[in-house]
Formats: structure tokens, C-alpha cells, sequence
């Protein structure tokens, strides 16, 4: 892994590796309507070259694909390869829909999937698939899903994708119309998780969490879940759903029992909520964007104001710029396939954690 210390930025002067994989035809219904760019040889090349100018700044979401190549998707920048020797950068220039990326999947023929804010496209390793048309025309309908499907949120919207077609799925009541000038979308969705069961997790704007399990939703809205934004849904090693809103904190749910775990501990933050100056509250857990474990089991909390939180099950730890951290903005908390934790800092940088400190990741 390439890091800060004692290493030289390595200049891109060669071809980004690209993904070796044979999905072309995976998709052969949906790709009938997509709008493709492929790259060629040595047009990419020149096109990488001159735009390659990674910071480790504004980046958004981190994905390990199944060669153990890691994608970083920026906001604003594009999506930047690292093979663990160099780093390639994609953009729109390159056929990527727009260089405002949010999420990065692999399905299960090795293609990549990228959701951005324009829409979804698939890079097979030759060429960008731009499917935001084709999403614009999903129709809505009860899913039947599989494990392999992939599941994408877009402008409040969910979608599935089944190798062959996107279905969209909708979570609000038949009864619900959203007034044509009241812009908010309280069952728009933030975060998405498929548990070890197969069920849906979805983490509302308004609506607290909805679960899915493909013929009947069930919604969490009780002790502060739904009055703030759920940003983050994550399953532990015991099977535990845990939950984490903009405001009221991190949630637990033992398949029995909701709990407001940051209330039970005493680390909320009323200021915000009341809509103060919070700038000097960092002794909270309030503001959860990020949930994750590390190899040993402890539970990782990220906050976009107060840094990450360690749960080992019975005590808590607090990491903030004084062990290391970026900044104290944490948005992405991602594992490898090494069990190495990832840590955006949103408009900072990404920094890995090796169990004993912060090493940041090239700027």
C-alpha cells in the first residue's frame, strides 16, 4: 500500500490496468438502450495522463474489486484506479456518467458498476455503459431478488438489477403523493444493506429505516430513528443491525429490541438538533454517516463531526485529529479484503488504520 510516509507520488506514465473480465454480455436487454464510449488503446492512455492528479481530496467511496484493485470514487474528480503499484483516473471525458461518484459494485461477472449523480454505468474493462436512461423508464414492481442482484438508491429512488433488466422498487404507501411544491422526499433513500438473511435494509430521509424482506415492509421509526436522516445501516459478526442517523445517533436492533444507543451512553448532541454552534462539541456520537468492524470484531463508528468511535462490545474509544485522523469528518468507514480499515475524512483526504495508528493514503 502506498502511503505518505517516506514514499514519492509516482507519476502515471503508462496505460491504467484494466479489469479483465467477461460481462460483456451480462446485460444484454438493458445494454440495448445504453449509450457506450469504449476506450481505445492509446486515445485512454492520453486522455489518463494528462487528467491523473489524485490528492486523496474529495473523495467519497472506496471499493476493493476482485482482483484486489482499489476504486475510489471523488466528488467531482472523477474515479481513480490504484493497482497497489499506480494510480489511473476515469472522468466523463473517459465515458464515465459523471465525475460525481457516491458507490462503487462489482456484479458477478467482475463488471464494475458505478452510481454518480447523474445516474448508474458499468465499466466491463473496455468500455463505460451509461444506463440513465435506461433507469428513467424502470418500472415499479415487488421484487423478486437474489443474492447475487445488485441494488442501487438514486435521487431517493431504489433500484435492482438481476444481470438482465432493472426493476424499481417502491417503499412508500400506495396512499402517498408528494406535493408538486414541496421538495422534500421524506422516503428517499441514503444508505442500503442486504443482510446475512437476504433482507432489505433501507435508511430513510423522514421515514426512519424500512426492511424488505421481498413481500412486506416493516419500518423502525421509534426513539429518534426517523427525525434525522439515516446515513449509515451495517450488520455485525452476531448479526446485529446497527443504525446511524444524521442527529439522534447510532442505533442497535438485536432482532427483538430497538435501542438509541447513543442516548444510552449519554453522547448526544442537543445543540445541534436545537440548531447552536456545535464547533466545540466533539465528545459526541451523534452525527453518524459511517458504520464498520474490524478484523478482531469491534465496532467502528464514524461521525461527520466528532471522528470515529471504537465499540468493543463493552467499552468505547474516541479517535479524532489528535490520534491521527484527517480531520474529524468521517464519511467512509471501508474494510478490505485484508481487514484493513479505510477512513474517508471528507474533503481531506483517506487514511488506513493498521490496528495501531493513522497512515495516511497518498495526497
Amino acid at each position: 500500500m502506498l502511503l505518505k510516509q517516506n514514499i514519492l507520488v509516482l507519476l502515471i506514465i503508462t496505460a491504467p490496468v484494466l479489469i479483465s473480465c467477461n460481462g460483456q454480455n451480462t446485460a444484454k436487454t438493458a445494454e440495448r438502450s445504453g449509450q457506450t464510449k469504449t476506450l481505445s488503446a492509446t486515445g485512454a492512455s492520453d486522455e489518463l495522463i494528462a487528467s491523473t492528479n489524485f490528492s486523496g481530496k474529495g473523495m467519497r467511496c472506496i471499493f476493493q474489486d476482485k482482483s484486489g484493485n482499489y476504486w475510489l470514487g471523488s466528488y467531482g474528480n472523477g474515479v481513480f484506479l490504484y493497482d497497489n503499484k499506480t494510480i489511473s483516473q476515469f472522468t466523463d471525458k473517459n465515458g464515465l456518467c459523471s465525475n460525481f461518484v457516491s458507490d462503487i459494485q462489482q456484479d458477478v461477472n467482475g463488471a464494475l458498476w458505478f452510481t454518480t449523480s447523474e445516474g448508474i454505468c458499468k465499466f466491463d474493462g473496455k468500455r463505460f455503459v451509461n444506463y440513465t436512461d435506461t433507469i428513467k423508464n424502470t418500472t415499479a414492481k415487488n421484487l423478486k431478488y437474489n443474492k447475487e442482484d445488485l441494488f442501487f438508491f438514486q435521487n431517493g429512488n431504489v433500484y435492482c438489477f438481476n444481470g438482465k433488466i432493472f426493476s424499481r422498487l417502491v417503499i412508500h404507501p400506495s396512499t402517498y403523493q408528494q406535493s408538486p411544491t414541496n421538495l422534500e422526499t421524506p422516503y428517499g433513500v441514503y444508505c442500503l444493506l442486504k443482510d446475512k438473511a437476504g433482507n432489505l435494509w433501507l435508511g430513510t430521509d423522514q421515514k426512519g429505516v424500512c426492511r424488505y424482506d421481498g413481500k412486506s415492509f416493516t419500518y423502525f421509526t421509534e426513539k429518534g430513528l426517523d427525525r434525522a436522516a439515516v446515513r449509515a445501516i451495517f450488520q455485525d459478526k452476531h448479526g446485529t443491525i446497527w443504525m446511524g442517523n444524521n442527529g439522534y445517533g447510532l442505533f442497535s436492533y438485536d432482532g427483538n429490541t430497538l435501542t438509541n444507543f447513543t442516548e444510552a451512553k449519554g453522547l448526544g448532541n442537543p445543540d445541534f438538533l436545537n440548531k447552536k454552534n456545535t464547533a466545540g462539541n466533539t465528545e459526541t456520537l451523534a452525527r453518524v454517516w459511517a458504520i464498520n468492524e474490524d478484523k478482531e470484531g469491534n465496532l467502528w463508528i464514524g461521525t461527520i463531526d466528532a471522528g470515529a468511535w471504537k465499540h468493543d462490545g463493552r467499552n468505547l474509544s474516541h479517535y479524532t485529529t489528535s490520534n491521527g485522523l484527517l480531520n474529524n469528518k468521517i464519511s467512509t468507514i471501508y474494510k478490505d479484503d485484508k481487514n484493513e480499515l479505510w477512513f474517508i475524512a471528507e474533503d481531506e483526504g483517506v487514511s488506513t488504520f493498521d490496528g495501531q495508528r493513522f497512515n495516511e493514503f497518498i495526497r
